[in-house]
């Protein structure tokens, strides 16, 4: 039996995002009161190149505000809703910035996959972060991911021992993620299979699957030998786990 397929990472997409509003406080206070293993977020620069936690490059969907987060200063984004749009009782929730999800994960075992969605011109995404990661010690630790290779590479060449995540269908990744040695492909999970998997640890290679909410699959996933399932039902998929 592969050591892979015996534990099974299971990571809060979002955060606890089921039962609060994604990329808040709230929702990852949650995945930490769980016991996930991992959080995923988002980042988003702000005008200052203040990294922002929130998925869209717009406030539209998830805040009371409109426009390109990167053109909005902090203090702005500062006093938006966003929690409203899920429940009423969110109301006081605001958008974090990756300073403060650090400060709240410190201390905790809880790991954190960073996911960079945009770095715009003008805005140097992977060397605020790392500068942050290195403010907090955990360069070695968390995970950076992205569809975007090139903002990847970036990050790798300021941090080398970075652990980095390709984004994409397993099949476009997996090459992509060999040439340039990353240790993580993250694939939607309808395009990862069995033999995906095992020419990825092949090649040393973890494999995460996103966005898997259906904890009766969790057996089929494990038993397969995915290294990590990110999921918006991390309660539900923990259970699967038996934890």
């Amino acid at each position: 039996m592969s050591s892979h397929a015996i534990t099974v990472i299971i990571e809060a997409h979002r955060g606890d995002s089921a039962n609060a509003p994604e990329n808040t406080l709230s929702a990852f206070r949650r995945a930490l009161d769980l016991g996930a293993d991992s959080i995923e977020l988002d980042v988003h620069p702000a005008l200052d190149g203040t990294l922002m936690v929130i998925h869209d490059s717009t406030l539209d969907r998830t805040t009371n505000g409109t426009g390109a987060i990167q053109t909005k200063t902090v203090e702005q984004l500062r006093r938006l809703d966003a929690g409203t749009w899920l429940a009423p009782e969110f109301a006081d929730e605001k958008i974090p910035s990756l300073e403060e999800v650090f400060t709240l994960l410190a201390g905790s075992r809880t790991n954190l996959n960073i996911e960079i969605k945009a770095s715009p011109s003008g805005f140097n995404v992977p060397r605020a972060l790392v500068n942050l990661l290195r403010r907090f010690g955990r360069e070695r630790d968390y995970i950076v991911s992205s569809f975007n290779l090139q903002a990847l590479l970036e990050v790798r060449k300021i941090e080398p021992q970075m652990q980095l995540a390709l984004i994409g269908k397993g099949p476009q990744i997996l090459p992509q993620a060999k040439l340039h040695g990353l240790p993580w492909i993250h694939g939607e999970f309808s395009t990862v299979d069995k033999p995906l998997i095992e020419a990825a640890h092949a090649l040393g290679m973890r494999v995460n699957i996103w966005t898997m909410d259906d904890p009766s699959r969790f057996a089929y996933w494990k038993g397969i030998g995915v290294d990590k399932i990110c999921t918006n039902c991390p309660s539900k998929m923990l259970a699967a786990a038996g934890v």
